[in-house]
């Protein structure tokens, strides 16, 4: 026991030190020409197929978004084009599946616009389906400027537009507001 007191110590400072200086011992030096006439040149700044993010929210909920394409035309236009959007939300009331089947992201603005048809669908009892939903990250708003209708657990709504304060979790419904609220939906 008393030589491997020592020389444990010893044997992970000499592989240490192996670590730090075989780097050095072995440099190699790779070069290559490349001429700008065989490059080929893109259109587009910017382009990704299949491309996912995935993290969580405050509440600790995770989410994934995910987009066929996204495209940014140019650094001059700073708007990445999506194709083809599903995300997913586990919230307290189950997974909730949003698609759509385009939107654009402004880069510069933080802003998110879904073009529709847009469909909410969660296993909590929720839906909503709308045109175009305008997203603002920055201030964590939602609106639409045209109908929406949907269902919740309690019933069925329509209006001429929503908005809401995903911070305060708040939705507003505003112009030919119609609830039709079904009586047995919350009884079980």
């Amino acid at each position: 026991m008393t030589v491997l007191k020592w020389l444990l110590p010893a044997a992970a400072f000499v592989i240490g030190m192996a670590i730090l200086i075989w780097p050095l011992l072995s440099v190699q030096e790779f070069s290559f020409l490349l001429a700008k006439d065989q490059v080929a040149v893109s259109r587009e700044r910017l382009r990704v197929n299949r491309a996912e993010y995935r993290g969580k929210t405050a509440a600790g909920e995770a989410f994934a978004i995910s987009a066929g394409s996204a495209m940014q035309k140019s650094s001059a236009v700073p708007i990445v084009e999506l194709v083809t959007l599903q995300a997913r939300l586990d919230g307290r009331d189950g997974p909730a599946q949003v698609s759509a089947p385009s939107g654009r992201y402004f880069l510069d603005e933080d802003r998110l616009e879904v073009a529709g048809p847009v469909k909410l669908r969660s296993d909590g009892g929720y839906s909503l389906d709308a045109d175009t939903v305008f997203v603002d990250l920055k201030r964590r708003r939602v609106n639409t400027q045209s109908p929406v209708t949907g269902t919740l657990p309690m019933g069925d709504f329509s209006a001429d537009r929503m908005s809401g304060d995903l911070a305060g979790q708040s939705v507003r419904l505003d112009g030919n507001v119609h609830l039709r609220i079904n009586q047995r939906g919350g009884r079980g």
